[in-house]
């Protein structure tokens, strides 16, 4: 039997090919400091993504996948059409106790619809899930005791 008192805390920060995933990745490091925890990054994208992706984003993206390993993490590409299921699936195989992205964007009708990545992750487990604040204010966190069922 295993003590769970021992196993490392990990925390998993979404990355995208965003600039403000910068910001995000710099947070997650910070806030695994603090936590001495294991930081995990992961990007997921769909399959052929990357061969579709403008110039500027694939650098972009390439920046922030650097950032991460360069802070630590250890970083996982997945190519998946559902986003969310792999975000889930990645965090219980590697027995992660808390998620943190970005505020989303919404870009497509299927967000008003389907709500963004962060409203489905909500919905979808009780891993906490932390947005991370663009600057360098105090952070939001979704607290799931508070939630309205």
């Amino acid at each position: 039997m295993t003590d769970q008192r021992s196993a490392p805390v990990r925390i998993l920060v979404c990355i995208s090919e965003e600039a403000q995933s910068q910001a995000v990745i710099r947070y997650a490091a910070r806030v695994g400091v603090e936590l001495g925890a294991e930081l995990l990054a992961l990007h997921v994208e769909p399959p052929g993504a990357a061969t579709r992706r403008p110039a500027r984003a694939a650098q972009q993206l390439e920046r922030n996948l650097r950032l991460a390993r360069d802070l630590g993490a250890h970083v996982t590409v997945i190519d998946s059409h559902r986003v969310v299921d792999s975000i889930l699936r990645y965090a219980h195989e590697h027995g992660v106790q808390r998620i943190i992205v970005g505020k989303p964007r919404p870009r497509t009708w299927r967000h008003w619809i389907s709500g963004d990545i962060v409203t489905q992750l909500l919905r979808d487990t009780d891993i906490p899930i932390e947005v991370a604040p663009l600057s360098s204010s105090v952070p939001r966190e979704t607290k799931r005791g508070e939630e309205a069922s």
